[in-house]
């Protein structure tokens, strides 16, 4: 959900269109001070998205975040970020904060793991009730951690049992890593990698992207759901597993806050088989064009 406009007006304008689940960044998502917000304003808001009967709410962590870093700063001040994205979260009421894991910075893969880990346990120490966190995988470049289901698994299993520990499944960073979804060998093989290493129980939410990079070019470039790589049988295959009914999609796709949500989150619904109708995208903005 676009912050631009007004908090209240944009969560109306999500529960118009239809959407069921919401996400939102607390601040700035490539900056390191998010916005002077009081608790009281906090709580405020997410009292709005329940009365719009949107639930969950997610919160996404800052991109900046990044608990492997080599330089002491960024580290420090990633530690304090992430800390206090989970305070606001907590005072929102969101359900889950979602996180990129990062980058070892040229420390090499063991090592950035090692550390990730091991930080990331002293934080859910002090973690707030009710709020879980949820590990995005990425598309595996450069330095970065998480590219595998199995490098995840490794951070799952580390972590153990009994901490709010999740994850968050990007169908475009799965196949910008070199994960096939279109295809029904592919799509069984990546599921049977995730169900091994991840637990399909550990799936909290999705990031339902199409994706403009080719397959294991390990680059993060979204689409329109069914106008990407990835395409439209890719998604009727990834949204006809049977997820828990109440697990969370949300659509991160570009042209955020026109009238492209309503046709990506109308295309989710058809090739969910939720809906007979493809969404026409030349079709206006079903929450602007009300009453019209």
């Amino acid at each position: 959900m676009p912050q631009k406009g007004g908090f209240a007006k944009n969560v109306k304008r999500a529960a118009g269109i239809g959407c069921q689940a919401l996400q939102i960044f607390v601040g700035n998502p490539t900056g390191w001070a998010p916005p002077r917000l009081s608790e009281e304003e906090l709580r405020r808001r997410g009292e709005q998205v329940k009365e719009e009967g949107i639930n969950p709410l997610l919160v996404h962590a800052a991109y900046l975040i990044n608990l492997a870093a080599v330089n002491e700063e960024v580290f420090q001040k990633s530690v304090r970020l992430l800390q206090e994205t989970a305070l606001r979260a907590s005072h929102l009421q969101a359900s889950y904060v979602v996180m990129h894991i990062g980058s070892h910075g040229g420390r090499g893969f063991k090592e950035g793991m090692d550390v990730f880990i091991k930080t990331l346990d002293h934080i859910l120490k002090d973690w707030p009730p009710r709020v879980c966190l949820l590990l995005e995988n990425t598309a595996g470049a450069g330095t970065s951690l998480g590219g595998t289901f199995i490098s995840i698994g490794t951070i799952l299993k580390a972590l153990g049992n009994g901490v709010p520990l999740g994850v968050c499944l990007d169908t475009a960073h799965a196949w910008g890593a070199g994960y096939d979804w279109t295809t029904d060998e592919g799509f069984e093989k990546a599921l049977a990698e995730l169900d091994a290493h991840v637990d399909l129980k550990n799936i909290q939410a999705i990031h339902a992207n199409d994706a403009n990079s080719p397959r294991g070019s390990h680059r993060d470039r979204h689409a329109h759901i069914g106008e990407g790589l990835i395409g439209g049988e890719g998604f009727r295959r990834i949204l006809s597993h049977p997820w828990p009914r109440e697990l969370p999609v949300i659509l991160e796709t570009p042209e955020m806050g026109s009238h492209w949500d309503a046709v990506n989150l109308g295309r989710l619904q058809f090739f969910a088989g939720m809906t007979s109708d493809l969404p026409d995208p030349s079709l206006p903005d079903p929450a602007t064009s009300r009453g019209k």
